[in-house]
């Protein structure tokens, strides 16, 4: 039972001024709705939606047992909702959706608290066919051994699914349950594996699901908090097929945030190497370490600046900026607070909560549950989640819908404008072209443009990647032929692949910073032209008239650079590798064949997962930008049916004096102090 559920407010402050800037753009929208014509009040209705859809995804991961389900729960305002001890075989991504509505859907209840959906076929023969992950390097890597060691692991997986699920196994594939309740038994279902005494009652309706359920999808009302969130739960899995490392990777791109989940005894003391190639591939901005478990620390008010510094030494050694958030609680404690019991407490962690009280004095004589949520580090986590979900996210949806209602709004002006003669069509000749026939060959123009400067921005990319890969391959291969020259064939050797990860990271920077500076141009350049078609047809008849250029899309932190290679692997097999190969030709030439194509792997990883989908949003911006234009022109040089109605309103307003155009002015004014 939670209590104290206006704890929850304590991040809102962080999140005040993006509350604010949506609220006045979602009223400007609103008037200028309800002073346009049905078309601008459709679209400035879209625009609304968006502001209202808003919910910046933040994913948690971290080390095994850290805490990040149990801070999932608390930040959900529901202890005890997802289990903090799931199966090893769990391979379920858990998304915690709060204030937001699920999606449609005609074949489940009308309002949705659960769905889970499970593998599909293919996804599902991945594993226990291929092996997953793993098994995909040890097949590259060529051992075997290991590979059908891997086979008997997932065949015996497989068994087990087909006993628990029986008939309904096959039907169950690439399907999903969903649920108009939601509560802990309900996920415990879907996401952890019964005892053996209930495989004889497991059915298709409320059987144990976990070895098939790719994603479960939780939605919570909070209504404490002012804006909305997505959280993102990994949950550690059996990492002999690297399962959570490709979820966990498949969450962060497209995560605004990372909170990286530690526990105090442990914090990055001992390096999950995984964990830091991962992160030091994000923005810093975009991480958030969570240092769970101070409640079982002997002494926090003594030890917590000592295991900062350790952090960050660790931090600097992974070239990640030491100044990324660093929060220090507990999640049990959390709880307490929350629900205004210690009954969740043991008696040391109880202990060291009135301890570490007594030494923050700026904490005397509060009350003991707020004492306790601020010591949980809950409300510090929230600040640090709200300050930069508002300078990013929301932000750049703030500008981008203020870009697009500013060119509505003049969009709803020039229509108003050009309706003088009693809503007729009006005609401007472009050197024997109609307006609409220039707006068409302007898309044409840029689309093509758009597409050349794509292609272009991916070829570069991929040939400073393949320059990489092969300068890599041959420092690799001439470090082993010298290792090979001083110590011949005995012992192993090995090779850091962080500089190729350093030149690919460097690389994909380059390729963000020309995108932005060539769209930015290439943008700027298809709004002039744009206004200039408007100003030809106005004849200068709207004052301080601009069309702004659509906003740049976002180009996502290279995040698949952080995947595991067999270079990065130290285990039975990889040194195995060693001892079948003779020769320092066969070793040179081998070694060069594997570390080319698990380079290779990385580069492919990077370019379909993310440049290709960057690529495609930028063009969809510009096309998108460009077709409104060519619609709100043809309406107004080309008058039908369809819109006389909106031109017989516009003429009757302008009859009726200069409101709305008061209005638009109004509402262009205040778009413009938003921008400043």
């Amino acid at each position: 039972m939670v209590r104290n559920r206006d704890f929850l407010r304590s991040g809102n402050a962080a999140f005040a001024d993006l509350a604010k800037g949506f609220t006045d753009l979602s009223e400007m929208l609103d008037r200028l709705a309800s002073v346009g014509d049905d078309r601008t009040a459709a679209r400035a209705a879209g625009l609304k939606a968006r502001l209202e859809e808003f919910s910046a995804k933040i994913t948690l991961v971290g080390q095994v047992k850290a805490g990040k389900s149990a801070l999932s729960n608390i930040l959900a305002a529901s202890p005890g909702l997802l289990p903090s001890d799931v199966n090893p075989w769990t391979s379920v991504v858990t998304t915690l959706a709060i204030n937001t509505k699920a999606p449609a859907d005609a074949e489940g209840p009308a309002n949705t608290k659960a769905r889970f959906t499970f593998f599909n076929r293919d996804e599902w023969d991945n594993l226990v066919v291929g092996g997953g992950r793993l098994g995909e390097l040890a097949e590259r890597s060529g051992a075997q051994d290991e590979l059908a060691d891997i086979q008997r692991q997932v065949e015996a997986m497989r068994e087990a699914t087909k006993a628990r699920l029986g008939k309904h196994f096959e039907l169950l594939l690439g399907q999903n349950h969903a649920y108009g309740y939601l509560d802990a038994e309900l996920v415990e279902r879907y996401v952890c594996l019964g005892d053996d005494a209930d495989l004889r009652e497991t059915n298709a309706k409320t059987g144990r699901f976990a070895d098939i359920t790719k994603s479960a999808e939780l939605y919570l009302d909070i209504p404490e908090y002012d804006v909305s969130l997505t959280l993102c739960d990994t949950p550690g899995v059996n990492d002999t097929f690297m399962m959570r490392e490709q979820i966990t990777l498949r969450s962060l791109r497209g995560s605004e945030l990372c909170v990286v989940v530690l526990s105090a005894h442990q914090a990055l003391s001992t390096v999950d190497m995984a964990l830091m190639r991962i992160i030091s591939n994000l923005e810093n901005r975009q991480i958030i370490l969570f240092i769970n478990r101070v409640d079982e620390l002997n002494n926090p008010a003594a030890q917590i600046d000592e295991i900062r510094s350790g952090i960050q030494a660790t931090l600097a050694k992974f070239h990640i900026a030491s100044d990324v958030a660093i929060v220090f609680g507990s999640a049990k404690w959390g709880e307490a607070a929350l629900t205004g019991s210690r009954e969740g407490l043991t008696v040391d962690s109880a202990r060291t909560l009135d301890a570490y009280a007594a030494a923050r004095p700026e904490l005397a004589g509060r009350d003991e549950w707020e004492t306790a949520w601020n010591l949980s580090g809950v409300p510090a986590l929230m600040t640090a989640i709200g300050e930069r979900v508002s300078e990013g996210a929301g932000r750049r949806l703030l500008e981008r819908v203020r870009r697009n209602a500013r060119n509505l709004t003049n969009e709803a002006r020039a229509t108003l404008v050009a309706r003088r003669a009693d809503g007729g069509a009006v005609s401007v000749d472009f050197a024997g072209h109609s307006a609409s026939a220039v707006m068409t060959q302007l898309g044409a123009k840029y689309e093509a443009d758009v597409a050349t400067l794509c292609q272009q921005l991916r070829d570069d990319l991929m040939q400073r990647m393949e320059t990489s890969e092969s300068g890599f391959v041959k420092r690799a291969t001439d470090s082993l032929i010298d290792h090979l020259e001083r110590h011949g064939e005995s012992g192993t050797w090995q090779y850091d692949p962080t500089g190729l990860r350093v030149l690919q990271r460097a690389a994909y920077l380059s390729f963000a910073r020309a995108l932005s500076a060539r769209l930015t141009k290439l943008y700027e350049d298809a709004a002039r032209h744009v206004e200039a078609v408007y100003a030809a047809i106005l004849s200068g008849g709207v004052a301080d008239f601009r069309i702004e250029p659509p906003h740049l899309p976002r180009v996502p932190a290279p995040v698949g650079l952080g995947k595991t290679i067999a270079l990065d692997l130290q285990s039975t097999w990889w040194r195995r590798w060693w001892q079948k190969r003779r020769g320092y030709e066969a070793f040179a030439k081998d070694y060069a064949h594997l570390i080319r194509a698990e380079a290779h792997s990385i580069t492919r990883d990077l370019e379909e997962n993310q440049v290709a989908a960057v690529l495609e949003n930028a063009r969809s911006i510009l096309r998108e930008f460009l077709k409104e234009h060519q619609e709100t022109i043809r309406r107004i040089t080309q008058p039908d049916a369809g819109n006389a109605e909106d031109a017989r309103k516009a003429l009757e307003v302008l009859q009726s004096g200069n409101d709305t155009t008061t209005a638009f002015g109004e509402i262009l004014r205040g778009l413009d102090e938003m921008a400043a």
